[in-house]
């Protein structure tokens, strides 16, 4: 099983999951502050307390993580605080890491949070900007006390564009954070915005393959939120990946951390079909044209949803996502095998998009969905000394 459910803001669905894992499509369910509340606040349309809804999640077989994602707190904008007030996380101001004992019994609380629900132990770390500056700095810090807190804990690397391509300073401060040999990572490449896919540069899928890279050797890792954007992490060694139905599920951006209306009304659920031909999304009126214009062509590429609604597509996207990231991880045990993988992948996919706009006249979108992505990794292969 490839992929971990991210939680979300909306009703998390635990029926969805269990049917997920069912099907070996899921492994587990990430609980956030952010998005689910410590405990009921009353009323049939509002979320359960974190301890019902682990309860819940184990009841079904589903394996539960807490993540504090304390690196949301230096992003800009961030005002989202309707579930995180509800926590005491914090001995001193909140999002203050620039002391000892601040960063120590921040770390002490995460903790303490993950064993009331019996979750692995996974460390705080701030947004990071640049590899070497004095958030890399703290950064470092906090994962030496979460250590000495709990030995078996996992660390998290959170960081911007800027981050992933900084090129030797990222190096150096991955380098730093592998020397403390923790039992596993949680990497996240944070946007700007929630588009899928993710605008990631080539220089920076380049330098989140090589940190992957690197780490996996030693430690399992998992890319929070990072659907297919994460795909080439998966060929540099990446365990499992963050998903859901929605699209702050699939992707970490400041936008979903923003302050809230009172109000927004009813927000529509994110239906778009996942094709894994193409490695990616299409509109959903696309969707219907291919099925109806092409239904050969949509079959080969791995077909739609059977049928209309949130579950069906989000069942549909996890494993169309579980069944890329198993090819790539099939390839071989090798990660010259695994890059070989994910590279034909994409050229097919590149092949596929064209096809598909020959058939119905929709736009091609492998510039979004495929050319970024497949300059990185080759980045990272040309690297590793495997292409010229």
């Amino acid at each position: 099983m490839t992929t971990f459910i991210e939680d979300s803001p909306r009703p998390f669905q635990a029926g969805w999951i269990a049917e997920a894992q069912r099907a070996g499509t899921a492994s587990g369910a990430v609980i956030t502050p952010w998005a689910s509340p410590l405990g009921h606040r009353g009323g049939s349309g509002n979320k359960p307390g974190i301890a019902n809804r682990v309860d819940e999640f184990r009841a079904a077989g589903v394996s539960c993580w807490f993540d504090a994602t304390t690196h949301a707190l230096q992003m800009p904008g961030v005002g989202d605080f309707r579930y995180y007030a509800d926590y005491n996380l914090w001995g001193g101001p909140v999002g203050d890491l620039t002391q000892d004992a601040y960063r120590r019994e921040h770390a002490r609380r995460v903790f303490k949070q993950q064993a009331e629900v019996s979750a692995p132990y996974l460390a705080p770390a701030p947004l990071l900007p640049s590899g070497l500056n004095n958030v890399s700095t703290l950064a470092l810090e906090t994962a030496k006390v979460a250590l000495e807190l709990q030995p078996t804990a996992h660390l998290t690397i959170a960081g911007v564009g800027t981050f992933w391509s900084d090129g030797r300073d990222l190096d150096a401060h991955v380098g730093a954070l592998a020397a403390l040999a923790p039992v596993g990572w949680f990497i996240s490449f944070v946007q700007p915005d929630n588009d899928l896919p993710p605008k990631l540069t080539a220089d920076e899928v380049f330098g989140v393959c090589r940190t992957v890279r690197a780490l996996s050797e030693y430690a399992p890792v998992h890319i929070s939120h990072g659907d297919f954007a994460a795909l080439p992490a998966v060929a540099a060694g990446a365990s499992t990946i963050g998903t859901g139905w929605d699209k702050r599920q699939r992707v970490v951006s400041y936008t979903d951390y923003v302050a809230r209306p009172e109000s927004t009304g009813m927000a529509s659920w994110y239906e778009r079909p996942t094709v894994l031909g193409l490695l990616g999304t299409l509109e959903k009126a696309e969707g219907a044209l291919l099925a109806q214009q092409d239904p050969t062509l949509a079959a080969r590429l791995g077909g739609l949803p059977t049928a209309p609604g949130p579950k069906e597509s989000f069942l549909h996207h996890v494993a169309q996502l579980d069944a890329a990231v198993r090819r790539i991880q099939g390839g071989g045990s090798s990660y010259k095998q695994r890059y070989d993988e994910l590279d034909a992948m994409y050229s097919a996919a590149s092949t596929n998009w064209a096809a598909v706009r020959a058939t119905t006249g929709m736009r091609d979108r492998s510039g979004t969905w495929v050319t970024p992505y497949q300059q990185g990794l080759r980045m990272y292969a040309q690297s590793e000394g495997w292409i010229v």
